[in-house]
């Protein structure tokens, strides 16, 4: 499963990527960000719309016509082109990874990296600076903060870049402590056997 997640990444990055190249400038490149981010805020929006864009029963050609009429002369032809493409190769339900690829992209190009920052409360604005900053400098980029509030954690904070996770929170403290609790109590146990006879 997770590989085949894998593969469905690869294939919306090589559809970003095409996207991104086909641009003019940086300024396109952004404006093509934004209409693919609207796009996909449409398609959450309104579910028959979702259902008609990955519908197996949808003949290609009508699903074709139709994105001609709701979105040539709206958006740019870049990107219509794009859906054409997509359509055509039944891949439509790839947009969302599309336009989350299109993003990495951009930000790649920005020197900048995202950072998934969970704590048990929201971030006051002089922490998420001090975090920004501090994280910023050990992955040699500009950070963009992601924060998810997760009160289960019950303080501190966990910070996930890309595959490296650091587990800051009480939480993990707790269980590690409780851990510790367990071996020591298990090893006395163990050595009050040797002297029980």
């Amino acid at each position: 499963m997770a590989q085949l997640k894998e593969e469905t990444m690869v294939v919306a990055d090589l559809y970003a990527g095409a996207l991104l190249d086909a641009a003019e400038d940086a300024e396109q490149q952004r404006e093509l960000a934004a209409q693919l981010a609207d796009l996909v805020a449409y398609v959450d929006r309104d579910r028959d719309f979702a259902r008609f864009l990955i519908a197996a029963t949808v003949d290609p050609e009508a699903r074709r016509a139709s994105l001609e009429r709701l979105f040539r002369g709206r958006m740019s032809d870049l990107l219509v082109n794009l859906l054409q493409v997509m359509n055509r190769r039944r891949r439509l339900e790839l947009v969302r990874m599309v336009s989350r690829c299109v993003q990495l992209r951009l930000e790649e190009q920005r020197q900048q990296q995202e950072v998934t920052v969970q704590t048990a409360v929201p971030l006051v604005h002089e922490l998420r600076m001090a975090i920004q900053r501090i994280v910023g400098m050990w992955v040699g980029k500009t950070a963009i903060l992601v924060e998810e509030v997760r009160p289960e954690l019950i303080g501190g904070l966990v910070v996930r870049v890309k595959d490296k996770l650091i587990d800051g929170s009480l939480r993990r403290r707790l269980q590690e402590l409780r851990a510790k609790l367990r071996d020591r109590t298990g090893r006395a146990l163990h050595e009050a056997d040797r002297y029980v006879a």
